[in-house]
């Protein structure tokens, strides 16, 4: 088993239990090594690209077993972002004043738009891009029109050190569909963005989806269909 599906395994197993166990200071301090030696190869520039996207959901990934070990990530008296047990005693509902402010830094919400007859969320791809993205929990991969990654090329946002080959997809009735798989530098929504992101491109005109790709990177996410709007939750330097 790849190291990545490991890891994200071993976090929905340990998420999913009530009261998850608390991480022993050893296990915990290597956590945090494990997660400074993901971040810092999934920001670097010069990271192949497989690389990197790889090493960005490892990151995540220790980021919600340090969550879940009740270790909060923010500044600390000064000095540069990082992890640091929350205090207050989770056994008993009594999460620290700074878990709770770390929590409220850690969500935002971004209102959908009506376009076509479905609900879609404004999205900046690479820096340089708006698309309109599609909530697809169903889809693997986020999936971006051959359009938009065309106005990518153009603009030297998407080049071939983002290429990842091809892949063939099975759709829901069986029938096959053959995709070019690329790296994403960034998607950002509101004032979140995430780093290298996997991403198929579908053929011209087709849908933009926000797929698993960038879902499962995230602690959770919910739609609220009263408010039209999505609310997403992170943890880490997302």
């Amino acid at each position: 088993m790849r190291p990545a599906l490991f890891l994200a395994a071993l976090a929905a197993a340990l998420l999913s239990e009530a009261g998850a166990p608390q991480a022993q200071p050893q296990e915990a301090a290597q956590f945090i090594a494990q997660w400074q030696k993901s971040n810092a190869a999934c920001r670097a520039p010069a990271t192949p690209a497989l690389e990197a996207i790889a090493a960005c959901e490892q990151r995540d990934t220790y980021s919600k077993l340090l969550s879940a070990s009740n270790f909060c990530y923010g500044p600390v008296e000064g000095a540069p972002p990082g992890w640091t047990p929350c205090g207050g005693d989770p056994a008993a509902g009594q999460p620290s004043a700074k878990a709770l402010k770390d929590a409220a830094l850690a969500r935002a919400t971004e209102r959908f738009q009506r376009m076509g007859g479905v609900f879609v969320l404004p999205a900046t791809v690479n820096s340089t891009s708006t698309a309109y993205f599609i909530v697809d929990s169903g889809a693997a991969n986020v999936q971006i029109p051959e359009e938009l990654a065309e106005e990518m090329r153009r603009n030297g946002t998407l080049t071939e050190a983002d290429s990842l080959g091809q892949r063939r997809f099975t759709l829901a009735d069986g029938s096959g569909l053959q995709q070019r798989i690329v790296r994403l530098r960034s998607i950002k929504i509101g004032e979140r963005t995430m780093e290298n992101v996997m991403a198929s491109v579908s053929p011209a005109r087709s849908r933009a989806l926000l797929g698993q790709s960038f879902l499962r990177r995230l602690s959770s996410w919910k739609i609220d269909n009263v408010r039209n709007s999505i609310e997403f939750e992170f943890t880490g330097s997302f």
